[in-house]
């Protein structure tokens, strides 16, 4: 297997071409809304776990069942939120390390 050395001018060339896509792809949803949107996805489960555990501490009627599934729910939320957090740190932290 024979490989060609990629030559400047033609990596300079390919940048362009990438660069001139790029912007057209990101006529959809900005990473700012995707993040913002989960969050509030995130604190809404939390708040309707909460809000069952405080009417089942209170004594109202509802189904433990469905109390506990919210609250596991909102903790697998949570987990899955520090975790993207941590990632998101860690390649900021990678980046950051880069030398130019």
């Amino acid at each position: 297997m024979e490989i060609n050395p990629l030559r400047l001018s033609e990596a300079a060339s390919q940048a362009g071409t990438a660069g001139a896509a790029a912007p057209a792809a990101s006529d959809g949803v900005s990473f700012k809304s995707l993040l913002t949107d989960a969050l509030a996805q995130v604190n809404n489960i939390q708040q309707s776990a909460d809000a069952g555990a405080v009417k089942l501490a209170a004594g109202e009627p509802v189904a433990i069942d469905e109390v506990m599934l919210a609250v596991q729910k909102a903790d697998l939320a949570l987990q899955l939120t520090m975790q993207i957090r941590n990632k998101l740190v860690e390649a900021y932290q990678e980046v950051a390390r880069m030398q130019i």
